[in-house]
This record gives structure tokens, C-alpha cells and sequence, in this order.
């Protein structure tokens, strides 16, 4: 009869053969009712038959062989259909994510938690990141916060160090093969209960990183799809949009010979009442559950306003110093973008 473990824990492993045995010692000191699931994705260093050897002396360990790099997401996918626990919990192999905050997270889903982050953004969390890898990973950060609503309140929603429920994740709920894992299991799980937990993330001492600008274009792939591309839509809308208030501005100033304020605002709110409802009916479709339509045109007026200061203020200062007023009036839409998406986000279409 198999062993009925309390926890597994999943390690991802490419070329790790110098870290595995040092990791897997750690985890193996804490005397944790556990199995430790590695799953190699073909290492040419033979880190799966260090594994192998490990398991010999430990007698815990489950090694998933696979034929060649296929990400870390489905490496966890393949690591939960080898797994046989209440908890699991996913950490990478290269002793960047220390092993002795595993108790922690155990200790808070014991005591209710659906799901346990390991963050290096809450107090007593760190990093020992150059200013580069700081700026990657704050710009990554952000770009989660603007676009997945789901980790509006998670302090670091890029932690590759979580553990969860078992029974509260499908394997087959992951389908990309990129290295943010948590972000796809925030979007396709219904974790009711979420804590976090600081922790250090120090540099690697031994091995590559596999981060590189191939994993960066996989995250902004996985970003734009589990938020149904909303920034793309949005963008496509505001163009036309920027085109209706082009429209309205070349007949009421050019032609009509309006007074060239009240020619701006009224191009700004025909291109709202346009963009309103494009993104109510095609951007925001999957968010139409918590308000009436006139309910969220007026909050979606409201939001808009700061974009129409932003808007008029660059428009008039622009052709006060010459410049052409067509011109002047695109640069004041690309200015109000970022401040009507958030808002759009977080609160017209927030749910």
C-alpha cells in the first residue's frame, strides 16, 4: 500500500544536478511528513538520475522524466498527476527559494488558507536583485495589477514559491508552458482563501537562470491571455475612438469654426460615449454581472474626467506654442490612456 503523504513538493528541474542534492537534504532535514516530485525536462547534466540516487537513500521521491524543455507550468501540471497529498507546494530547484519557509506555508494551509504565497513584497520579504532584474520584475508586477483582477491584492502575484490545496487545482487548468504558474492558477482556480509569507530570494550561486527575454515574451503572452486581452481590445478602441474625436474636432473647429475648447470637449465625450460602448460590449463583455449599463456609463464619464484634463490641458498648451492642433489634440488622447485604462480596470468594470 502507497504512503499517504501530507505534502508534496514540486521541483521543476533543468540542468540542476549541482543544486537537487542540496535542496532535496535541506527539505529532507525538516522531518516533514512529505514526498518531493522532481520533474526534469531531459537535463544534460543527468540531474534526473541524481534524483534517482537521492530516492535510493531517502526513499520519498518520485522522478518525472520528460523529453525535453516544456516550461515550468506544465512541468507542475505533470508534478500534480504524480502527486498524492492534501498539500502541494511549487518552488524552484536552484536554492533561490529557501526551503525552510515550506513549514510556514504548510502551517497556514493547515489552518485554512486555499492557497499560501511566498513573497518577497510583504514586510520581511526581500530580493537580491541588480536595479535591472528589480525593474523587470516591478514592471511584471505592475502590468499583473493592471491586467488580472484576480491579484489585486496579492502583494507579489510573480512568486514562482506557493503552496495549495490539492483538491482546489485541476491539472488540465494549465495549459501554457511559460514560468509564471501562479498567475494561470489565480485566473483558472477559485481560491477563496489566500495568504502570503515573506521570504528572502537570494542570488543562485551554482547553474544558469533560465530567464531571458524568450520566458519575458511568454509572460506577456500569458498576461494578455488570461485577461482575455483586454489591453489589446481597450487599445483598438481607444483607436477608434482617437478617430471619431479627430472626426468631431476637424468639423467643429475646421469647418463649424467652434471655439476651439468647446470643439475639444465635445470630440472627447462623442469619443467616450464610442469607446463606452465598444468596451462594454466587446473589451469588459465577461464583466457585465455587478451594475446597470447607465450605471457604469456614468462611472466610466466619471473616470474619463481626469483623462479629459489631461486631454484638454495638453491640447491647449500644445497650440498655445504653435503647434498644429490636430496634432496637438492626438498627443493629448495618448496622454489620457493610461488613466482610463486603470480606471476602466478598477473601477467601471471592476467586479
Amino acid at each position: 500500500m502507497d504512503k499517504i503523504y501530507d505534502l508534496s513538493v514540486i521541483l521543476p528541474t533543468y540542468n540542476e544536478v549541482e543544486n537537487l542534492p542540496i535542496i532535496i537534504h535541506r527539505i529532507e532535514e525538516m522531518d516533514l511528513n512529505c514526498q518531493i516530485v522532481v520533474v526534469d525536462d531531459n537535463s544534460k547534466d543527468k540531474t534526473a538520475d541524481a534524483a534517482d540516487r537521492l530516492n535510493e537513500k531517502y526513499g520519498n521521491i518520485v522522478v518525472v522524466r520528460r523529453p525535453g524543455k516544456n516550461g515550468i507550468a506544465t512541468a507542475v501540471r505533470d508534478g500534480l498527476l504524480n502527486s498524492q497529498s492534501k498539500y502541494v507546494i511549487v518552488m524552484d530547484s536552484d536554492l533561490q527559494h529557501p526551503p525552510e519557509v515550506i513549514p510556514r506555508i504548510l502551517r497556514q494551509l493547515e489552518n485554512g488558507k486555499d492557497l499560501v504565497i511566498a513573497s518577497r513584497y510583504v514586510r520581511g520579504g526581500s530580493a537580491e536583485f541588480n536595479v535591472l532584474r528589480k525593474t523587470i520584475s516591478k514592471m511584471a508586477t505592475f502590468l499583473a495589477h493592471m491586467n488580472i483582477q484576480k491579484t489585486d491584492n496579492i502583494k507579489d502575484p510573480m512568486s514562482g514559491f506557493f503552496g495549495f490545496r490539492r483538491d482546489k487545482v485541476l491539472p488540465e487548468s494549465i495549459v501554457s508552458n511559460g514560468y509564471k504558474i501562479l498567475l494561470e492558477l489565480l485566473v483558472a482556480t477559485d481560491f477563496r482563501n489566500i495568504g502570503e509569507v515573506p521570504y528572502r530570494f537570494i542570488k543562485r550561486k551554482r547553474g544558469k537562470s533560465k530567464l531571458g527575454m524568450g520566458e519575458f515574451l511568454k509572460y506577456i503572452k500569458l498576461v494578455l491571455r488570461l485577461s482575455d486581452y483586454q489591453m489589446i481590445k481597450f487599445m483598438a478602441v481607444g483607436l477608434t475612438g482617437a478617430l471619431l474625436n479627430l472626426l468631431i474636432m476637424n468639423l467643429s473647429f475646421g469647418y463649424f469654426k467652434q471655439p476651439l475648447i468647446f470643439a475639444g470637449l465635445l470630440a472627447l465625450e462623442g469619443s467616450i460615449v464610442s469607446n463606452f460602448l465598444l468596451n462594454n460590449y466587446w473589451t469588459y463583455r465577461k464583466r457585465l454581472a455587478k451594475s446597470t449599463v447607465f450605471r457604469r456609463y456614468l462611472k466610466y464619464n466619471f473616470m474619463s474626467s481626469l483623462g479629459l484634463g489631461i486631454n484638454i490641458s495638453i491640447l491647449l498648451l500644445l497650440t498655445h506654442f504653435g503647434m498644429n492642433y490636430m496634432l496637438a489634440d492626438f498627443i493629448g488622447i495618448i496622454g489620457s490612456f493610461t488613466t482610463n485604462f486603470g480606471g476602466s480596470q478598477g473601477v467601471v468594470w471592476h467586479l
